[in-house]
């Protein structure tokens, strides 16, 4: 197929030191013509880095709208701070782009909503970059439960023990901008126990707060820095998440994931690669090694079905999922107590004051 024209909107740390430049895999299907973000230093260092990596000249722009006009650009991939992502992406489908949109989806479910509305009316494709949802061995999982292997989830959980976010990514210390600690890193949790528990989340309770990293990137810090958050489903199942970012960068990082079933178990962590490990309740023991990712991963499957109209693994409406309890859990803390999910989205509005403006 010919190559996909893709432009990237935002040059902060996700497109230029999380991982390495993006789209790099994806050279025989897509061609990078242009980057654009307001900040000078940000685009030209942006810029010098992706065409030393793709080797040939990529211009940068200061806008959108700018680098569309100038380059015919198909598609883009949205990789701004959260609290811009809804008017970027409405941007992009103004201009007829297909587009990627970086993790969390927003920090409002009102603004998802825009953005899913917007991709239907523009007939264009929606993708969000939740790359653990691409893991296959997230998947193996849930093939297990929907094989009746370990019975109905009764319990899941997540923890995370992790050092703090990089200083460099500075707008991330402001939950206005962010949403949160919850909302910016636990959207990815979530979306793997929805997959799991298939049922839809109705109480939060959360509790945490800031005990250590009071400023991060020159300003004062609001998001929590431990949290503990249980969640409840219609099905009667029940999730608890613990998220920790106490640790050094020396002390390394850690993240363990586990369902109960009615059945048997499933449980696996970081600190043996992530093999899955499962028994059964009459004593039967598995292991399943699985490292793949699903489609080539979120970067060349989105390229796949901007070319060809198929939907990408994490669509729109799947993005928003992710965030109901991680919306909930900060409201939990913010006003200590349980919070309803039916309730949450309004209230919400009414506490991130810089979010009633695009609603």
């Amino acid at each position: 197929m010919d190559q996909l024209r893709l432009g990237i909107v935002g040059c902060g740390l996700r497109v230029c030191h999380h991982g390495g430049c993006v789209f790099r895999d994806c050279q025989d299907s897509a061609r990078i013509v242009g980057m654009c973000d307001p900040v000078a230093e940000k685009r030209v260092r942006a810029g010098k880095m992706y065409s030393e990596e793709f080797r040939y000249e990529i211009p940068v722009f200061p806008s959108l709208r700018e680098m569309a006009e100038a380059t015919g650009v198909e598609a883009v991939y949205v990789a701004t701070p959260n609290d811009t992502h809804c008017e970027a992406v409405l941007e992009a489908f103004d201009l007829g782009l297909h587009v990627l949109c970086e993790k969390p989806m927003d920090i409002t479910l009102a603004k998802c909503d825009r953005m899913i509305a917007a991709a239907e009316t523009s007939g264009r494709i929606l993708g969000l970059g939740m790359q653990m949802h691409y893991r296959e061995r997230y998947h193996k999982v849930r093939e297990l439960i929907a094989e009746g292997t370990i019975g109905e989830p009764g319990m899941v959980w997540c923890t995370e023990y992790r050092p703090p976010f990089k200083q460099e990514k500075d707008w991330v210390w402001q939950s206005w901008h962010s949403g949160g600690a919850i909302v910016e890193k636990n959207c990815h949790h979530y979306d793997i126990l929805d997959l799991w528990v298939g049922s839809e989340p109705t109480t939060v309770y959360a509790s945490g707060n800031i005990l250590k990293l009071h400023t991060g990137g020159g300003v004062e810090s609001d998001i929590v820095d431990n949290a503990w958050i249980i969640n409840d489903y219609a099905s009667g199942a029940r999730a608890m998440v613990g998220i920790c970012f106490l640790a050094g960068w020396d002390q390394g990082h850690y993240r363990e994931f586990g369902v109960h079933g009615t059945r048997g178990s499933v449980t696996f962590s970081s600190k043996d690669g992530e093999i899955l490990h499962v028994q059964t309740e009459n004593g039967e023991r598995t292991e399943y090694a699985i490292d793949h990712d699903l489609r080539g991963g979120i970067y060349r499957d989105f390229v796949e079905c901007a070319c060809t109209g198929r939907q990408p693994l994490v669509t729109g409406e799947r993005g928003r999922r992710s965030l109901l309890v991680p919306i909930a859990a900060e409201l939990s803390i913010l006003e200590k107590r349980p919070d309803l999910l039916p309730n949450c989205k309004w209230r919400y509005l009414k506490w991130c004051v810089p979010c009633m403006a695009v609603v």
